[in-house]
């Protein structure tokens, strides 16, 4: 039987954990023994040689062209990369914020043979362009990860003060700091903020009182964060993460935001290393929620079955949180009372059975859609 060789074309190799667990899922999703050779815009952008290979590698049947995942369907610097007049599939793939720009890429969307949206929406958007298809929604691909069975026995199997301690002495080795142990709360919070916390506003300011405007608002909202933040710490041990460290992303600087201006500094748990997808999933079960700005950030503890809460404005973050019934708290909504109240249907059971059933149904359609048999011809 002849190899099967996938070309993966996505945001690989910049440290920012979302898209390496597209990698990691993959992995576990494609057929076994097959060759899996990830690359990303600039290694296209700059080997004209690389895109004829692969063009002819896909016309010829030898190899097969995966365009995704990620918020890239009209974002000019990766869709303007992929192989002209070449067929791809479209996975776990959405539009993200340039959508407006959508017309100028009916003509590659063309291309596309088996399409897997993440978004519902923009799945019928799509099809509603016209533009090739059909297009299907499919939860994204992430949701097929998981931490192995064997680290969630060992953590359920502790009492909840030795599973606190070892998750603190877990996070000591990527933390700028951690709590003391005596003073370790009775549950755990993974927080994932994001340097893109702004992303609500329009980014450039039109004119000078526009840009003071911004500053304010922004600078009213951490505040507002950092109390509710302060307000959990009496109940919470709570561990900041940063799942994008590369030059033009770093969300841990968030974090060290809030605790320059908070007097309980010295109890926030600030990551400030990348940690990949797998230390982060094995990492999961010893949390009792999540709080996510990021996309991935509320996959990875739902990947866990820990229920979490979303404070992103994305579109693709309002996108999933209306597909998987998950409460979110908007930067304009976002006060101390406000957000305790959310937490308490956060920390409900109906809340937590209800996401954890709702995982388990995007997981199995993943499964599900990735068995078809014939699947790549």
């Amino acid at each position: 039987m002849k190899k099967l060789i996938f070309y993966i074309f996505g945001y690989y190799g910049s440290k920012n954990a979302g898209d390496e667990a597209f990698r990691l899922a993959f992995q576990e999703l494609l057929p076994k023994g097959a060759e899996l050779r990830f690359i990303r815009p600039s290694e296209l952008a700059g080997n004209i040689e690389l895109v004829k290979q692969i063009h002819h590698q896909v016309a010829d049947g030898s190899v097969h062209l995966i365009v995704g995942g990620g918020a890239i369907i009209g974002e000019p610097y990766f869709w303007e990369h992929i192989p002209p007049a070449t067929p791809f599939h479209i996975i776990s793939a959405d539009i993200g914020s340039k959508e407006f720009l959508l017309s100028r890429y009916t003509a590659t969307l063309g291309y596309a043979k088996t399409s897997w949206i993440r978004s519902e929406a923009d799945a019928q958007l799509l099809s509603d362009l016209g533009a090739g298809g059909p297009f299907h929604f499919l939860p994204d691909i992430v949701h097929s990860l998981a931490p192995s069975p064997r680290e969630v026995s060992q953590v359920e199997s502790m009492e909840p003060q030795a599973r606190n301690l070892k998750l603190l002495e877990s996070m000591a080795g990527c933390c700028e700091n951690t709590m003391p142990p005596a003073q370790l709360r009775n549950k755990n919070v993974a927080v994932f903020l994001s340097d893109h916390y702004y992303d609500y506003k329009t980014i450039g300011a039109a004119n000078v009182l526009e840009g003071i405007e911004r500053e304010a608002e922004d600078k009213m909202y951490l505040r507002h964060l950092r109390m509710a933040m302060d307000e959990l710490l009496q109940y919470y041990n709570l561990y900041f993460f940063s799942l994008s460290f590369w030059y033009n992303s770093i969300d841990s600087f968030v974090g060290y935001q809030l605790a320059r201006t908070s007097r309980n500094a010295p109890l926030y748990n600030l990551v400030n290393r990348y940690l990949e997808p797998a230390e982060i999933l094995a990492l999961m079960p010893y949390f009792d929620l999540a709080i996510s700005m990021k996309f991935h950030g509320l996959i990875f503890p739902m990947a866990a079955g820990v229920p979490v809460m979303n404070l992103g404005t994305s579109k693709k973050n309002q996108d999933l949180a209306k597909q998987m019934g998950l409460v979110s708290v908007l930067p304009e909504e976002l006060t101390v009372p406000n957000f305790l109240q959310t937490l308490k249907q956060v920390e409900s059971l109906e809340y937590t059975t209800s996401v954890a059933e709702t995982q388990r149904l995007a997981r199995e359609s993943i499964l599900t859609a990735f068995a078809q048999p014939r699947l790549w011809d």
